[in-house]
């Protein structure tokens, strides 16, 4: 009997390794689900701690082994704003927040819409809206902080921030057509202190995709 053996070594973490590991089995179609390949890694292993992003990368990997395969697209997606409802409390009296955001693209951060801590608009009720108008394509990290106002030893204001959450996806699988992409509480990275966060608390990012593709310099692995 003929034995076949796959090694992985990951030196970042069980997450990592999760990740990979249930991309191969979604690879050789024998999951065609995100949460059947954790399942089974969970079962044979240990339960991965992934987190929503991490599941949304496997879920590519089912999408593109599909039996109508979708393949990612190389158009440039620009996000015109983040918009965030009901309003995260993350002030002290947790009636709002004061939030800025980071875009990166890859490792490198292309937007930071921080400023000086009082021209940063504090933000309650209804909804709270982040301008953003950022053209990006490929992997793409949000991450959304929350400004807070600290005395420093010469009682000068600064400026700290905590990280209220993030979202992380790949352009190439947004809708060709879509202008507003959703995400629901539980497909956000980092929303561990959970009374921050009101009922039925969702983001959304408005979008265009642009209609020219842009080939991208490096060979995509697909």
């Amino acid at each position: 009997m003929k034995l076949n053996l796959l090694l992985f070594l990951l030196q970042d973490g069980r997450a990592a390794s999760a990740v990979a590991v249930c991309s191969f089995l979604c690879f050789c179609r024998l999951f065609t689900t995100a949460e059947a390949a954790v399942y089974m890694f969970s079962m044979k292993r240990c339960p991965p701690g992934i987190a929503p992003s991490h599941k949304r990368y496997i879920e590519y990997m089912c999408d593109m082994m599909a039996e109508e395969p979708i393949v990612p697209h190389s158009k440039p997606v620009t996000i015109h704003s983040i918009v965030m409802t009901p309003v995260p409390l993350f002030n002290k009296q947790r009636n709002g927040c004061r939030p800025f955001c980071e875009v990166y693209v890859g490792d490198e951060r292309v937007l930071s819409t921080s400023q000086e801590y009082d021209r940063m608009k504090y933000m309650e009720d209804g909804k709270a809206e982040i301008p953003l108008n950022v053209t990006v394509q490929g992997d793409v990290l949000v991450v959304i902080y929350h400004a807070r106002s600290t005395l420093g030893g010469r009682l000068q204001a600064k400026m700290a921030s905590m990280k209220m959450f993030q979202i992380q996806f790949h352009t190439g699988f947004v809708p060709r057509n879509a202008t507003t992409v959703k995400f629901a509480k539980y497909d956000l990275d980092a929303c561990d202190i959970q009374e921050k966060y009101p009922d039925l608390f969702q983001v959304h990012l408005d979008i265009d995709v642009e209609p020219r593709d842009r080939p991208s310099t490096k060979t995509p692995p697909w």
